[in-house]
């Protein structure tokens, strides 16, 4: 290992390697979304713990139906031995310093691709791989995400240790598109390392400044956002609930910036691949539209919609975070267009904007008259949620409209208890590596038939009540970081022990 060698660096990378092979191996069937016994655990909770109208309820799921869905899941999220992961990484001039720890913890080296655009960053790769104890790794000379649009396969991790900001050209534009073009596997895990220039140099003074305020223009509207110092970690309520400013919020991140870029990362590598993309890719396809909605165009906004973005933030948070109410200087206005066109699926930062606030709008309650398909509003107008049984949380009609949109427009949520992230310094700047967890949720998306047979598979009770079981566990995966899909579908309480909603943990400094 003859570059790159920092202790730090290897304590990070063996770390996340390893507990990412671990993920997909070992700890399988507990780090998707919802684990494979997560139906029956709840039914066999309920039937101690719930109210007698609750377990009078339970009595319409049998058993039988709860198999199938094991069954169903089994068919999804299969067995995976080390041997069988293919990985996908950026190589750098010294890919077996990466290579090596995949083989230690079982992965085959033939199921390693590397990727490099440096033309001589490349041939060092090529002369180290020829050179170790690898001489037959696959080494490819281009950028990554070039590759991943003709590859037809998926990969179970891919390592992506930019060793850039995130802000910096072509590194959300890689992360979106692996998601965009579905790259990797329905349970996979997406390792990121992005940097944080050093403030020693008056030279990186001024790009700082716009990293602060792109973290706090795009956390400020959160609903719940990570404890404010101290590198994160658990929860706490929005800005606006605790009376703080935009003006203030950005005095706060001034002052720790580390925290506020540690989760300027995070919530952005979940927003990404859990809404951004979804929202696009319906906004996007004249199909999806007409098969949901009528009139899908601004002049259907309801009269008041538009004072309601201004009024309350964190009920439009990622309208909110993608415009750029807190500026204070004239270059963080091109700053952060290039952020937000990196992270739009044409590269267009006003037409990702365009479709946020569309879908956001159609998506959601706002308002009902004129703005469903034919067939989705039959549905809603025959859904009277008060006449359902409720548990925790009422079974709305939106709920429905989640998981349809979700069939079509494949979002990966995240498994927060299955994401890890570590702060490292390499020589003078330091490294924000982040482990994400996730997984497609086929087993719930795909449980449900398509919009015309869905009414009948809905009132069916077992089919409906192991359902709502497994909706739940997505509920509590992002409950403190989203609220855009499956808001409100907790079948038991947030606090309820092995059910709890997920809360992260803070970064590992290492040092």
């Amino acid at each position: 290992m003859a570059m790159y060698s920092e202790p730090e660096k290897q304590i990070a990378r063996n770390e996340a390697l390893k507990f990412g092979v671990n993920t997909l191996t070992k700890n399988r069937h507990k780090s998707t979304i919802a684990r494979r016994s997560y139906v029956r655990d709840i039914k066999e909770y309920l039937k101690s713990n719930g109210s007698s109208y609750d377990k009078e309820i339970l009595s319409f799921l049998d058993d039988s139906e709860i198999s199938k869905w094991e069954k169903f899941y089994d068919s999804i999220i299969r067995k995976k031995e080390p041997g069988e992961l293919r990985v996908a990484y950026l190589s750098g001039p010294n890919p077996e310093n990466d290579i090596e720890v995949f083989v230690e913890n079982g992965v085959l080296p033939e199921n390693i691709w590397a990727f490099e655009s440096d033309n001589k960053a490349y041939s060092s790769a090529v002369i180290a791989a020829l050179e170790s104890k690898f001489p037959f790794v696959k080494i490819y000379k281009g950028r990554i995400e070039n590759y991943l649009k003709i590859l037809p396969f998926k990969f179970d991790i891919i390592y992506l240790d930019f060793c850039a900001t995130i802000a910096s050209s072509k590194t959300l534009s890689v992360i979106r598109d692996i998601f965009l073009h579905q790259k990797l596997e329905s349970l996979g895990v997406l390792i990121t390392n992005f940097s944080l220039p050093n403030n020693t140099d008056s030279r990186n003074l001024d790009y700082r400044e716009n990293i602060n305020l792109l973290a706090a223009n795009y956390l400020y509207a959160k609903p719940f956002t990570e404890k404010l110092t101290g590198l994160g970690g658990g929860f706490r309520e929005s800005a606006q609930c605790h009376g703080i400013d935009p003006e203030e919020f950005l005095k706060i991140a001034r002052e720790d910036e580390r925290t506020f870029y540690s989760q300027l990362i995070t919530r952005v590598l979940f927003d990404l691949p859990s809404v951004l993309i979804p929202y696009q890719r319906l906004a996007g396809n004249e199909s999806l539209i007409k098969l949901f909605f009528k009139n899908f165009n601004r002049s259907s906004f309801h009269k008041d919609y538009q004072e309601d973005l201004m009024c309350f933030p964190d009920e439009n948070s990622l309208i909110w975070g993608l415009s750029d109410f807190v500026v204070e200087k004239e270059s963080f206005s091109s700053f952060f267009e290039k952020f937000k066109n990196q992270i739009s699926i044409d590269s267009n930062a006003q037409n990702l904007l365009d479709s946020i606030e569309l879908v956001s709008y159609f998506i959601t309650e706002r308002g009902e008259e004129g703005l469903h398909s034919d067939k989705l509003d039959v549905i809603r107008e025959r859904w009277n949620s008060f006449e359902k049984y409720t548990f925790c949380d009422v079974f709305m009609f939106h709920q429905l409209k989640d998981i349809l949109v979700g069939q079509l427009t494949s979002p990966y949520f995240y498994n927060v208890d299955y994401t890890k992230r570590w702060l490292y310094k390499a020589k003078a700047t330091e490294m924000y590596m982040d482990l994400v967890t996730y997984d497609e949720c086929r087993y719930v998306f795909d449980w449900m038939p398509t919009l015309d047979m869905l009414e009948e598979g809905v009132e069916d009770w077992n089919r409906q009540l192991s359902l709502r079981f497994a909706m739940d566990s997505i509920a509590k995966q992002r409950r403190w970081y989203n609220n855009e899909f499956f808001f409100g579908t907790a079948v038991v309480d947030q606090d309820t022990k092995t059910f709890e909603a997920k809360e992260l943990r803070r970064r590992k400094l290492i040092s």
